[in-house]
């Protein structure tokens, strides 16, 4: 207990030796010299707000009327702050007031210290640790998430208004696949929004749609018809309104969806992609000419694919930069020793999975589908020049035959002289 308390006290002091020692020395500075700092210091302000002002003025941001408004406001205050009492009053002020706050303190810290350590650390038990006992909390996790629903419900029972406990509460039915409660509870959180909350209505049709079979026509369409109207470019509402419409068989409203989708998504992303396919699939099934783009990607996606991985060899590793550039190719093992298809990463990358597809090709006419046999390169280069530099690390596998989909293995560890 003792060294409880000594630690306690010195703890305080040291608290003080940074406190009171500015606040209770002799003010010595000299009061003509204080007052010509301070008033240079307000004309320092004083022009450079001017100029900003002035700057304002000319760029347009501000009219001739709000400059003169601005710029008298700033004079007044500048005539205010000049008109201060005198660095000698000034400084007696802050002596009397540096002396009493450091009375103030040198009484209150204490108290205020053993006060809040009664109130927030282990109260009495804290202020007497020698009768202090461990208490081990034996409950471990929260719970199932069967019993965090329950809780959430007597929560709701209590507190009829929470907006956001009931959408909790109906995500937690819809991941339980309790569908039909999951759909009544979105319901009563999107009426207390005035169904005004599009992500609260796609969640509603989703649970409902569930409910139903995943069938989305009558009241599920409705509710995504309204979110769109809320929020026309909200994803969850257009692939469900695009769902629906495909299957009520209206090919035409599931490319209008389908279009609009593909335009949010990230080119290249997966979910890019496969836009890409329903949207081949609806202009196939409605007779139009499938897109230039879709068109190509899907080739490249089933037409023929090399993967592999690139390593480089323990030997090599001081020798490359993390900045040089690396080149994955393949080529015809025999005949052109132009590229059909690469892929340009950096050293960084490694270890690098790659693919090689008909996408990737520098020449239309020279692509991976038109050879049976090709060989597959990696390149390290420092120049960062397509071809070949003495210095330039690289490794190169035998041939293989591209209708296999073969996947190779590269290991870096050859230097070009």
């Amino acid at each position: 207990m003792m060294v409880f308390w000594l630690v306690a006290v010195l703890l305080i002091a040291a608290a003080l030796l940074f406190l009171l020692p500015p606040l209770i020395q002799k003010i010595k500075r000299d009061t003509d010299e204080d007052t010509f700092d301070r008033d240079e210091l307000n004309v320092t302000i004083f022009k450079d707000q001017l100029a900003e002002l002035e700057r304002d003025l000319a760029a347009g941001v501000l009219t001739q009327e709000q400059f003169d408004a601005a710029k008298h406001d700033l004079e007044r205050s500048f005539l205010q702050d000049a008109n201060t009492e005198d660095g000698e009053s000034v400084a007696q002020t802050d002596h009397i007031i540096g002396r009493s706050a450091a009375v103030v303190i040198a009484v209150v810290i204490p108290i205020l210290a053993v006060s809040l350590y009664n109130l927030l650390g282990s109260g009495e038990a804290g202020l007497h640790p020698e009768d202090a006992r461990p208490q081990v909390q034996a409950e471990g996790h929260d719970g199932t998430l069967e019993e965090q629903v329950r809780k959430l419900q007597d929560h709701l029972q209590q507190n009829p208004d929470d907006v956001e406990g009931w959408v909790m509460l109906a995500r937690s039915y819809y991941f339980l696949k309790q569908y039909g409660a999951a759909a009544e509870t979105f319901a009563r959180a999107s009426s207390m929004v005035q169904d005004s909350n599009p992500e609260l209505l796609a969640d509603y049709a989703d649970a409902l749609a569930m409910a139903n079979g995943r069938n989305m026509a009558g009241k599920p369409f409705e509710l995504v018809k309204k979110a769109l109207q809320i929020q026309p470019r909200f994803q969850k509402a257009l692939w469900l309104a695009g769902t629906a419409t495909y299957q009520a068989g209206d090919y035409e409203a599931t490319l209008d969806y389908w279009k609009r989708l593909l335009a949010i998504f990230p080119k290249g992303s997966d979910n890019y992609l496969q836009m890409q396919k329903n949207i081949a699939e609806i202009q196939q099934k409605l007779g139009l000419p499938i897109d230039a783009e879709i068109q190509a990607a899907a080739a490249a996606a089933n037409g023929p694919r090399i993967t592999g991985v690139v390593r480089l060899d323990e030997s090599l590793m001081l020798d490359a930069a993390v900045g040089d550039t690396l080149f994955v190719y393949a080529r015809a093992a025999k005949g052109p020793r132009m590229p059909l298809a690469i892929v340009r990463k950096t050293v960084k990358d490694l270890p690098l999975e790659f693919t090689l597809d008909d996408s990737m090709a520098m020449n239309p006419a020279m692509k991976l589908s038109n050879f049976q046999q090709v060989v597959v390169g990696a390149r390290i280069s420092k120049s960062g020049n397509a071809m070949p530099q003495p210095g330039d690390m690289q490794a190169v596998s035998a041939p293989v035959n591209v209708a296999e989909a073969p996947h190779v293995e590269l290991v870096i560890k050859q230097v070009i002289q």
